[in-house]
C-alpha cells in the first residue's frame, strides 16, 4: 500500500471540504442581503443585528467529498479507508439532511406576501417629483434606435458559478458514494481466493454402463411384448384356415358323440379251385398268348405300311438319294472311261468360250418399277367386332376377370409340330407356366368353388326357412285365435 498517496488524498479531501464551507457561507450572506433589501422595499424596519445574527446563525453544512478523476481511477487510494473516515461520512450525511431542510424552508418563506402592486407603489413614493427628474424620465421614455443585446438568464449564471466553485448536488454526491461502495465491494471480492470443491465420489461410479444395460433390457422387453401383441392380433387374409379349424373341431365332436365302433369282419379269401391245376387250362393260356403275339405283329406291319416320314425327313431323304446316284455314276465312269480318238481344237474352243462370255457380260438386267401392293386396305376394321363383343357382354353378363378367359379373345389354336417347323422359327413362343403359378391358379379356383358352394347352401337354407313359415293370412288367423282363447279363459276365470 502506498501511504503517500493515501495522505495526499486525505489532505485534498479536507481542502475541498473547507472550500465548500466558504462557498456556502457566501451564498447564505447573499441570501441575507437579498432578504434585507426585500424588507426595505416593503417599508419594514430591519431587524436588529443580534436577532439577524441569531436567525442567520446556522451550523455549517458538512458536504461530501467531490472525488476527482484521479481519486476514482486510483483503486488503492479509494479502497483504503479507516473506521474513523466512515464515521465522518455518516455524520456529514446526517448534518447535510438537517441543514438542507432548514435552508429550503427559509428560501420558500422568503417570498411570502410579495405582490407587484406594493412594489410599484413603493417605487412611486420613493421617486422624487422634481422637473429635472421628469425630463430625464421623458428622455428615457423616448425611443432610441438601439440594438437589443441578449443577456444570460440568472440560472445560467448560477450554474456557471457552481461549476467554477465546484459545488455538487446531492444526487451527484450519492452517485459518487455508490460508486465508491461498489469499488470497495469489488476489491473485497477480488481479494477472495477461489478454491474448488473436491471431485465427488459418485463421478467414479459406473453409472453410464448401468444406464446402457437398463436401456438394452427395456428395449428387448418392449420388442418381445410388441412381437407377442402382433402375433396375437395377426389374422389371415382369407378365412380358409379358420373354417378348416372349425370343420375339424366339428368332426372331432361328431366322432366323440358317435356310437362305438363295430367289429369289422376280416377278409378271408376262398381257396383256389382244383380245375386251375389241370393241363387243359395251361394249354388254353398258351394258345391265348400265341394269338396275342400274332395280333401284335399284324398290327405293327399295318402301321408300318400306312406310316410316312415327316416333310423335313423327306427332303433330307431326296438329297441323300441324289448323292447316292452321283456317287454310283462317278464309280461307273471311273471303271468305264471314255477314250476319245481325236484331239480337240483348243483354240476354237477358247474363242467360243470368249464369245459366250462377252455376250453374257453385255447383258444387263434392268430394274422394272412395279406399283406398291400395300396390305392396309385389306385389313378388316375391328369396330364391328368390338361392338359385337360389347353387346354379347351385356347380354350374358358373365365375369371376365382373371383367371377366367375373356369372350373377346379368340381361343388359341395349337398348331402341329410340322406346320410350326415349316412356318418358321421367328414367331415368339408363349412363356411356360411354372409350378408356383399353376398351384396359385388351382388354389384360386378351389377358393372360388368353395365360396360358390357356401353361397348356394345359404340360398337353399333361406328358401327352406321361407317355405316353412306360414302365410300372412294364416298368421293373422292364428293371432286372432290366440286372442279369442285368451278372452274365453279370462271370462271363465272371472
Amino acid at each position: 500500500i502506498d501511504f503517500s498517496k493515501m495522505c495526499s488524498s486525505n489532505q485534498e479531501y479536507y481542502l475541498k471540504l473547507e472550500e465548500l464551507k466558504n462557498a456556502h457561507l457566501e451564498t447564505m450572506a447573499k441570501l441575507e442581503s437579498m432578504y434585507r433589501n426585500k424588507l426595505y422595499l416593503k417599508g419594514v424596519q430591519p431587524l436588529d443585528k443580534k436577532n439577524a445574527a441569531s436567525n442567520s446563525s446556522y451550523q455549517p453544512l458538512d458536504l461530501h467529498k467531490s472525488f476527482s478523476d484521479s481519486d476514482l481511477s486510483d483503486p488503492l487510494g479509494s479502497s483504503i479507508s479507516d473506521g474513523s473516515d466512515r464515521e465522518l461520512v455518516f455524520e456529514e450525511n446526517g448534518s447535510e439532511t438537517a441543514s438542507s431542510a432548514f435552508a429550503k424552508q427559509r428560501i420558500e418563506k422568503m417570498w411570502d406576501g410579495f405582490s407587484v402592486e406594493d412594489y410599484i407603489s413603493h417605487t412611486r413614493h420613493s421617486i422624487p417629483s422634481s422637473p429635472a427628474f421628469r425630463r430625464i424620465r421623458k428622455k428615457e421614455k423616448a425611443w432610441s434606435p438601439k440594438v437589443t443585446v441578449p443577456k444570460p438568464f440568472q440560472m445560467t449564471i448560477r450554474e456557471a458559478r457552481k461549476k467554477e466553485q465546484n459545488v455538487k448536488s446531492k444526487s451527484q454526491i450519492e452517485m459518487e458514494n455508490n460508486l465508491l461502495k461498489k469499488q470497495l465491494e469489488e476489491e473485497a471480492e477480488c481479494q477472495k481466493k477461489f478454491r474448488a470443491n473436491p471431485v465427488p465420489a459418485t463421478v467414479f461410479l459406473p453409472l453410464y454402463r448401468e444406464i446402457v444395460q437398463r436401456n438394452e433390457e427395456r428395449r428387448r422387453s418392449v420388442k418381445e411384448r410388441s412381437k407377442l401383441k402382433l402375433l396375437a392380433s395377426q389374422k389371415p387374409f382369407k378365412f380358409l384356415e379358420r373354417e378348416k379349424q372349425r370343420s375339424e373341431i366339428r368332426k372331432r365332436q361328431l366322432t366323440d358323440l358317435s356310437a362305438p365302433e363295430k367289429k369289422t369282419n376280416l377278409f378271408k379269401a376262398k381257396p383256389v379251385p382244383k380245375g386251375v391245376y389241370s393241363p387243359a387250362v395251361n394249354d388254353k393260356l398258351k394258345e391265348e398268348e400265341l394269338y396275342r403275339g400274332i395280333r401284335i405283329r399284324m398290327r405293327a406291319e399295318e402301321l408300318l405300311r400306312n406310316s410316312s416320314l415327316p416333310n423335313s425327313r423327306l427332303a433330307l431323304k431326296d438329297t441323300s438319294k441324289k448323292k447316292k446316284h452321283k456317287g454310283i455314276e462317278a464309280k461307273q465312269t471311273e471303271h468305264k472311261p471314255k477314250i476319245k480318238s481325236s484331239v480337240p481344237d483348243f483354240e476354237r474352243l477358247h474363242q467360243k468360250f470368249q464369245k459366250r462370255f462377252m455376250q453374257q457380260r453385255q447383258v444387263k438386267h434392268l430394274t422394272v418399277c412395279e406399283p406398291f401392293d400395300l396390305c392396309t386396305p385389306y385389313i378388316p376394321s375391328n369396330k364391328e367386332k368390338i361392338l359385337k363383343d360389347i353387346q354379347e357382354d351385356e347380354e350374358k353378363l358373365k365375369e371376365t376377370r382373371w383367371p377366367y378367359a375373356s369372350p373377346r379373345r379368340k381361343p388359341q389354336v395349337r398348331h402341329s409340330s410340322a406346320n410350326s417347323h415349316l412356318s418358321g422359327f421367328g414367331e415368339s413362343k408363349s412363356p411356360k407356366i411354372t409350378e408356383s403359378t399353376r398351384r396359385r391358379r388351382q388354389a384360386i379356383r378351389n377358393y372360388e368353388k368353395q365360396r360358390m358352394q357356401e353361397y348356394l347352401q345359404e340360398l337353399q337354407e333361406m328358401e327352406e326357412r321361407v317355405n316353412q313359415r306360414p302365410l300372412l293370412f294364416e298368421r293373422v288367423t292364428q293371432v286372432v285365435l290366440l286372442l279369442y282363447c285368451f278372452l274365453i279363459l279370462s271370462s271363465n276365470t272371472a
